[in-house]
C-alpha cells in the first residue's frame, strides 16, 4: 500500500481532537473518507514514525491513545503552512516530515 500523506494528517487531526484516557485504545477509530485496512495501515506509519502511541482495543485492533510531542509539533507546522500546501502542493507535506 502506498503512503497518502493527506490520510496520515487526517488520522493524527482526529487523534488529537480525543479525549485522552491514558494508555486506553478506543474501542473504535474512523475517518471519513478512508477503509479500516488503509486507517489501520497509516496508524502503523505514524507509530514507526513515532508521531503518536496506540493500544490494543477489546477487538484486538491496534489503535492511537494520544500523539507524541513530535505528532504534536507536525501537527502544528502542516496548520501553520496549509497556505503554502495549498500553492505549492503535498511536497509540502512530505518535507515536514
Amino acid at each position: 500500500m502506498k503512503r497518502d500523506m493527506l490520510c496520515l494528517t487526517e488520522i493524527i487531526r482526529t487523534i488529537e481532537k480525543m479525549e485522552y484516557n491514558g494508555d486506553v485504545a478506543p474501542a473504535k477509530f474512523t475517518v471519513k473518507g478512508y477503509s479500516k485496512k488503509k486507517i489501520d495501515y497509516h496508524i502503523q506509519l505514524l507509530k514507526d514514525a513515532d508521531f503518536i502511541k496506540t493500544g490494543i482495543n477489546e477487538q484486538g485492533r491496534e489503535l492511537p491513545t494520544r500523539p507524541t510531542w513530535k505528532g504534536h509539533e507536525y501537527l502544528f507546522q502542516t496548520l501553520n503552512s496549509t497556505v503554502n500546501v495549498v500553492k505549492e502542493g503535498i511536497n509540502v507535506v512530505e518535507d515536514l516530515m
